[in-house]
């Protein structure tokens, strides 16, 4: 469906990317600069990063898919709700990661649970690294633009991804994610209104649906209730995400990731709507879903778009795609590396070109096995629930409570946690279990409890790691030693310091600013789900078809010529010689 000029405006735009991935790779060769971007993220490219990591694939093509079966459920259910329960993340969690010296999760648990449940912990989340979603998503969006072979366009894209990985490291895949964000949601909330009102608005969807599933048009209907628990299960896997705390982490100060994750709320919220209305249209055009919803929305899009503008629709998807790839992909590198090759070696750090180059290779090994399963499911947001449910009911309890609980936590509990639910979530994965009112039971929905239950009684037994660390520290300060003489290991010395670090951060930057903006970006996003829930509910055409999208594309503008005068300004600061 594209045309000449549509993909030499595609290759443009990759060559720009490329030659984006080029400039930082040239300051990206030691592990401070290629894994945390020197910790210089604005707030501006924290939201691009953040909203682009995302949004891949399965946050806007698998959404529109999947939406097709969920109808308003989609929204009431699993828009509000994925990011309600996020709000903690952002107000609390995300400020006190950034005062760390590091925050991956494997770090985490080895802080709380020792090596065992770090190790463990740390394979289970590079499995969740591998982005099998979004390389089917790569594979559907492509079939549909060139009427080519998804397996093939799929591996060029995940090679793109690989090569931003490698040659940029966290700033470039950042800078690139910006660029992709701003296209991604001005492409597809601009196209939006045209589908959106030629089906005739929420009433021609209604009446063309009526007949055959009226239960879409209801809050809560149109999925079984297994399914919405489900559902809510995975809007709160985002506490144990680690390219969250990997962004958090690479914040220019606390308070940036707490209001730029706080500021994606809106946006998120906004293009859901997009998202689950566009699927609705697909389903009232294919009810029996004969076509793959995934290639009937790329397809239906493009038939909408003028020459050009179809090169950049692509761009944006695509580049959602790369974007939330890239992102998972140095994450699960620097896990390989600095987490398990590090524990594995007897806390032996790697030197830094050693640490970069094996991260490069995982990246080359995960996507080689993302392209061997990505097609083996019947919707791509199929395999984002699989994964998503065996790190929830491997990982939650212990890495939540590791982070949240400030009671007794014991290595005990921490290995009982993971090895229950993991025991429990295959077990059941494979015998899966069927109740007619409710449906078929996700492993997860009963792993989740056996995980927390395993964890209490586990408490009882073993060695509180993080107490006797710091009592040992007391005893060297006593006896008038340093950390450095304490008897400590490189990495209970490391533990210390990051405590000290929290202990010793400005109280404002952990404080919530209720009566200034914090408070305000809360209200907006409680606002925003009020005026959508009506518009919905009551058939308001303008409020789905026109605001929604809208605000999705005006906060995004704002963020995005936020970040390029901010680039203008330090670049006239360097040209007239300012420090």
């Amino acid at each position: 469906m594209l045309n000449a000029l549509d993909n030499v405006v595609i290759l443009v735009c990759i060559v720009g990317i490329a030659f984006v991935a080029l400039h930082f790779a040239k300051s990206s060769q030691d592990m401070e600069t290629y894994y945390r971007a020197n910790r210089a993220l604005p707030w501006s490219l924290m939201v691009g990063t953040l909203m682009a990591s995302w949004y891949g694939g399965n946050g806007v093509v698998g959404t529109v898919a999947y939406s097709t079966t969920m109808g308003l459920a989609g929204y009431f259910i699993w828009s509000i709700g994925a990011h309600a329960v996020r709000f903690p993340l952002a107000l609390w969690v995300a400020p006190r990661v950034s005062v760390r010296a590091r925050g991956t999760m494997p770090e985490i648990l080895r802080r709380h649970y020792g090596k065992f449940a770090a190790i463990a912990g740390a394979i289970v989340i590079v499995v969740s690294c591998l982005s099998i979603a979004e390389v089917g998503a790569a594979g559907y969006v492509g079939e549909a633009a060139w009427n080519g072979n998804r397996f093939l366009i799929a591996t060029i894209i995940v090679l793109i991804s690989v090569a931003i990985t490698c040659l940029g490291g966290l700033m470039g895949v950042a800078v690139t994610d910006m660029i992709f964000f701003a296209l991604m949601v001005g492409s597809v909330s601009l196209v939006f209104p045209k589908l959106f009102f030629s089906m005739g608005g929420m009433a021609g969807l209604a009446d063309s649906m009526q007949a055959q599933a009226p239960e879409l048009f209801t809050p809560f209907g149109g999925i079984p209730a297994a399914q919405a628990v489900l559902l809510i299960l995975v809007c709160i896997n985002m506490y144990k995400d680690p390219a969250f705390y990997q962004r958090f982490s690479a914040a220019n100060k606390p308070s940036t990731g707490k209001r730029a994750m706080l500021t994606c709320f809106s946006i998120w919220l906004s293009f859901d709507m997009v998202c689950i209305i566009t699927g609705m249209v697909i389903r009232s055009q294919d009810f029996a879903l004969a076509t793959q919803p995934e290639i009937s929305y790329v397809r239906l899009v493009l038939s909408q778009l003028p020459g050009g503008a179809r090169a950049l629709f692509i761009v944006g998807i695509m580049g959602a795609i790369i974007s939330t790839m890239d992102t998972y992909y140095l994450v699960g590198g620097e896990i390989i590396s600095n987490d398990i090759i590090f524990m594995l070696r007897g806390d032996k750090a790697l030197p830094a070109k050693t640490s970069i180059l094996i991260s490069r290779v995982a990246c080359l090994a995960f996507g080689a096995i993302g392209l061997l399963t990505a097609f083996q499911f019947a919707f791509i947001y199929d395999a984002v629930i699989l994964v998503t449910s065996l790190s929830m009911g491997v990982l939650f309890v212990p890495v939540l409570a590791g982070i949240m609980y400030r009671g007794k936590k014991t290595n005990v509990a921490g290995i009982a946690s993971i090895v229950a639910g993991a025991g429990t979530w295959l077990w059941f994965n494979f015998n899966p279990v069927t109740l007619e009112s409710a449906g078929t039971i996700d492993a997860v929905i009963i792993a989740l409890p056996v995980s927390f239950l395993a964890f209490v009684a586990g408490n009882f037994f073993g060695k509180d790691l993080t107490a006797e660390r710091e009592g040992i520290f007391e005893k060297a300060l006593q006896a008038g030693r340093s950390l450095e003489d304490s008897g400590l290991n490189e990495f209970d010395r490391k533990m210390i310091r990051e405590a000290q670090a929290e202990v010793q951060s400005d109280p404002k930057d952990l404080k919530v600013a209720w009566l200034g903006i914090d408070g305000a970006l809360v209200l907006l996003y409680i606002v925003l789900a009020c005026i959508y829930g009506y518009g919905l509910l009551h058939q308001v055409d303008f409020v789905v078809g026109i605001l929604a999208p809208g605000i999705a594309f005006a906060i995004t503008a704002f963020s995005f010529f936020k970040y390029c005068s901010e680039i203008l300004a330090f670049s006239k600061g360097k040209k007239n010689g300012k420090k």
